[in-house]
């Protein structure tokens, strides 16, 4: 049947009335999202603009609709959604006159959500003038959320011309403790993006100053009060001992001419005693201060050297917290993070199976050094299949056990695939294995001077005679209870603070000095002292009051009783020592014999 041609009109009409109803609905539902965008509700807004997001041929609004749909969704929580409809625009879109708007919110969620560096491809990608300030603004809002300086790093090579982002990486390594700060990269993002120095903690090399005469404070606990003959000494002997080592190395210095002028203060263990030296002013007519010792008033100092810019050494502590942020504090040496970086190197070198061991004390010190330990090692692909603190003598008998556990061989189908894989490389006796096979524990890293936990893992390892590798502390070399030869029968590797050669010509040269001038033989704190006074005297003297610059460029330097220190962009002592015992004698592994610095101070 035909239609009449005033029913195929009246059709038509309908249909185009259908038509303009859905475009004034589009207009609409825009127009009503605009608005309560602009107010604010984010949800309602969202609601309207789902209703744009259609890509019919009458729909002119489902560019800006899905723009702001994306916004209003991330707002109000909905942030999936948000990147998938933004990142269609930008896939479906890429010449809309609108695209760089859209880049930067999508790259502000990336940012926000943790896409580190998708959010700042994105936003690098802005070449409008007004949108690239925008984009500024949005990472400079944003980055503040990323603490990885690794990450931070990669991120900067990914986008080596992003001022934004080397400000604030500069920022970060500038707030780390000087243990772990890296130095030659912020000094490199500093000139490269010509950042303001003075707003970093940079000792300026332009300031140091060459004189005649250093003045040097001695910080010590004293304690003069102490010190009648009927209370006797014995109390802070260590003390007397340091400061004597010091006026040793002060007379050798001062030997052709005045060059060091020392003063002592007495800062009696005591807060309010070190307040009223700090208070007197004193001190800041010092070119450098030895000490304090112990760590409130060591805490005091530091920030009174820091803010008054006086150079500090700590002749014992090993302690990051004592160096902390302050460029201006050094330690003679080296810190648990530097000889943990130091150990874990060696062991990359040196261990061909990936695995490790760690076992590590009760003292503060031992967990950071294991951590460290086992932070470098994961980084550079080993697997650390065991590790666990002894913080008392039931923890370290358990690890003793563990070491050692057997099974019978007639219980195998009770043990399991794990112990079997575990347990096909070592043999302890026809009838029985070690339930912890020589692959699975790799080398042994025990992070302790705890006497009982030594001797279990020493113990323990002998009984298993798989001649695992093992590697601690150079403090086992005064056990009583551990032989020299035990140490070598099993290839102890140790980890050393300082190192010197007893009977070298400078130490039997000092010994004599000392003899003479103090009736007694100097101990382990008076080489202490007399080393820190000479190494450091000797850097006042060299590079002036300032000698960070020459210090941190000079490498490895021999040092006249100990083997040599390196403070290469570092506060701590980085030469770590590495050793082990043959024919019965210290041998250092990671040092070739290295000649001695010549000093105007020697013959």
């Amino acid at each position: 049947m035909r239609l009449k041609p005033i029913v195929i009109f009246g059709v038509i009409f309908i249909l185009s009335a259908f038509q303009l109803e859905a475009q004034i609905n589009y207009q609409s539902e825009y127009l009503s999202g605009k608005n309560y965008f602009k107010a604010g509700d984010y949800q309602r807004a969202q609601n309207h603009f789902k209703n744009l997001l259609d890509t019919n041929e009458d729909n002119p609004f489902y560019l800006y609709g899905s723009y702001f749909y994306g916004i209003s969704a991330y707002e109000t929580g909905n942030k999936t959604r948000a990147l998938e409809v933004l990142s269609k625009i930008r896939t479906t879109h890429p010449e809309w006159d609108k695209i760089e708007e859209v880049n930067l919110w999508y790259g502000k969620m990336l940012m926000q959500e943790g896409k580190l560096m998708e959010g700042l491809n994105v936003l690098n990608s802005t070449e409008k003038g007004e949108l690239e300030s925008i984009a500024k603004e949005i990472k400079k809002a944003t980055l503040p959320a990323y603490d990885s300086i690794p990450l931070l790093q990669k991120a900067m090579e990914l986008n080596p011309y992003d001022e934004v982002l080397a400000k604030y990486l500069a920022i970060k390594i500038n707030q780390q403790p000087m243990v772990d700060r890296q130095v030659e990269l912020m000094e490199f993002l500093i000139d490269s993006f010509d950042l303001n120095r003075a707003s970093f903690d940079f000792v300026d090399k332009s300031v140091t100053e060459k004189k005649d005469t250093y003045r040097v404070a001695v910080m010590l606990p004293f304690m003069a009060e102490g010190l009648s003959t009927s209370k006797g000494n014995k109390g802070n002997q260590f003390v007397l001992d340091i400061y004597q080592g010091i006026l040793t190395a002060v007379d050798e210095l001062n030997q052709k001419e005045k060059r060091i002028e020392l003063f002592a203060y007495d800062t009696d263990r005591d807060s309010l005693k070190t307040a009223k030296i700090l208070d007197s002013e004193e001190l800041l007519e010092m070119d450098m201060i030895i000490g304090p010792l112990y760590p409130v008033p060591a805490s005091m100092v530091r920030e009174y050297s820091y803010k008054h810019k006086i150079n500090m050494v700590n002749p014992l502590s090993t302690n990051s917290e004592t160096i902390a942020t302050n460029p201006y504090s050094f330690l003679m040496k080296s810190t648990p993070e530097t000889r943990a970086k130091t150990a874990a190197r060696f062991a990359i070198e040196n261990m061909e199976n990936k695995n490790a061991t760690i076992f590590y004390g009760s003292k503060p010190q031992d967990s950071i050094f294991a951590y460290t330990y086992k932070r470098v090692l994961e980084a550079d692909s080993f697997n650390i299949t065991w590790m666990a603190a002894s913080k008392s003598a039931t923890s370290s008998s358990e690890i003793l056990r563990t070491l050692t556990e057997v099974y019978d061989k007639d219980t195998l189908s009770n043990v399991g695939k794990v112990y079997i894989s575990n347990t096909v490389k070592v043999r302890v006796g026809e009838d029985d294995s070690l339930v912890l096979s020589r692959d699975t524990l790799g080398h042994i890293m025990v992070a302790s001077s705890d006497n009982l936990l030594v001797s279990n893992v020493l113990s323990g390892l002998d009984t298993r005679r798989d001649s695992i590798p093992i590697i601690g502390y150079d403090e086992w070399l005064d056990f009583n209870q551990i032989s020299f030869d035990q140490l070598q029968r099993m290839g102890v590797i140790m980890i050393g603070q300082n190192y010197f050669d007893f009977s070298s010509h400078q130490v039997a040269e000092f010994k004599e000095n000392y003899r003479k001038k103090y009736n007694k033989l100097p101990s382990q704190y008076s080489y202490d002292g007399y080393e820190t006074m000479w190494f450091f005297g000797e850097q006042l003297i060299e590079f002036g009051n300032y000698f960070q610059y020459g210090l941190y460029n000079e490498g490895f330097q021999a040092g006249h009783l100990y083997f040599g220190f390196d403070y290469t962009n570092a506060n701590d002592n980085q030469f770590v020592p590495i050793m082990k015992m043959e024919d019965l004698e210290l041998r250092m592994l990671n040092y070739e014999k290295i000649e001695e610095k010549p000093s105007e101070f020697t013959d």
